[in-house]
């Protein structure tokens, strides 16, 4: 018995020296700011990624003072200062690829942002065989860009063999090679098809999570879908629409292998953005200290006009994404 009620104590106390210990551990922790506990999460991912991307960008950034030209290697490497970024300034090539960015960026958001939200709003019904056209709709958003390219130049719009040059014969019209006499259409066409799909679940997402009740409230007020739609949807999925354009924003600015397996850029400059003129200028023309600056200038001007952007539609909503 004395035995027993020894491990009895024993155990007891054992107990009571964890709970102690739990205590303070967690009177500790309850002390620690939330943003420390979170930033000591996201601390090991954001060295990382700030590892992956910076070093590189801080590479392109010491190169683009120097003049490094491979075709010329007598001239070898010598700092030049800010001249690349002076010539490329003051080139006629510069200004049609940053115009040609810009044209293909607007246009593209605008069409996905258009029939995302038409698809949205068709797939947020219910409807029989609506996961299969979902999933039919998502597809375009898993090919990659060079294959999205390949399909609707030599498929599409092949002017011998495309089904539109086979639709243009059918109804009496002359066959036109797209990629030749309008490529920055075939560039824009080929980007919607592909991301439309990714904007439009985003939206979808936002949809779902618009709350019933305010749709019965509105009702009651009497608005009409319509005014509903406007009124209330609408400023609902600011938030969704600010995170669909700002993620499309990225991937649509650094365009390069669509525009690479359709039209080489062509003709001349005329589908040439910035992201294929790094390349030219690069690949094509060695000139790697000079396409450093195209990429540093290409950078800059990119989070200039995400900065105005996001703060123009913060002041024009910033009731509804607070």
């Amino acid at each position: 018995m004395k035995w027993t009620e020894a491990l009895i104590a024993l155990e007891n106390i054992q107990s009571r020296m964890t709970t102690g210990r739990g205590r303070r551990v967690t009177t500790r922790a309850s002390h620690q700011h939330p943003k420390q506990r979170y930033m000591r999460l996201i601390l090991p991912g954001m060295i990382v990624v700030g590892v992956l991307t910076q070093i590189p960008f801080l590479g392109t950034l010491y190169l683009s003072f120097f003049r490094w030209n491979l075709l010329r290697p007598s001239q070898g490497i010598k700092f030049i200062g800010f001249s690349n970024f002076a010539r490329e300034l003051s080139s006629m090539q510069f200004y049609h690829a940053t115009l040609n960015t810009v044209v293909i960026t607007l246009f593209t958001l605008v069409i996905c942002l258009g029939i995302g939200m038409l698809l949205a709003l068709l797939l947020n019904q219910p409807f029989w065989g609506r996961g299969i056209v979902r999933s039919l709709i998502i597809t375009p958003f898993f090919v990659m860009s060079t294959v999205s390219g390949i399909i609707w130049k030599d498929i599409i719009f092949d002017p011998s063999f495309g089904l539109f040059a086979w639709a243009m014969r059918h109804i009496g019209m002359h066959p036109v090679a797209v990629a030749q006499s309008d490529p920055m259409i075939l560039i824009i066409l080929v980007l919607s098809w592909r991301w439309i799909p990714f904007f439009m679940l985003i939206l979808l997402a936002g949809l779902q999570s618009f709350p019933e009740e305010l749709h019965e409230s509105g009702q009651l007020d009497g608005a009409n879908g319509i005014q509903r739609f406007f009124s209330l949807v609408i400023p609902h999925l600011m938030r969704y629409m600010e995170v669909a354009i700002f993620l499309g924003l990225i991937f649509i600015l650094q365009t390069f292998g669509t525009i690479y397996v359709t039209t080489q850029g062509g003709p001349g400059l005329a589908s040439t953005n910035l992201s294929y003129l790094v390349y030219r200028t690069q690949v094509q023309n060695y000139h790697y200290g000079l396409a450093s600056s195209v990429s540093v200038l290409f950078v800059v001007l990119t989070v200039v006009g995400l900065s105005f952007l996001f703060k123009n539609i913060r002041n024009r909503f910033g009731e509804t994404l607070r």
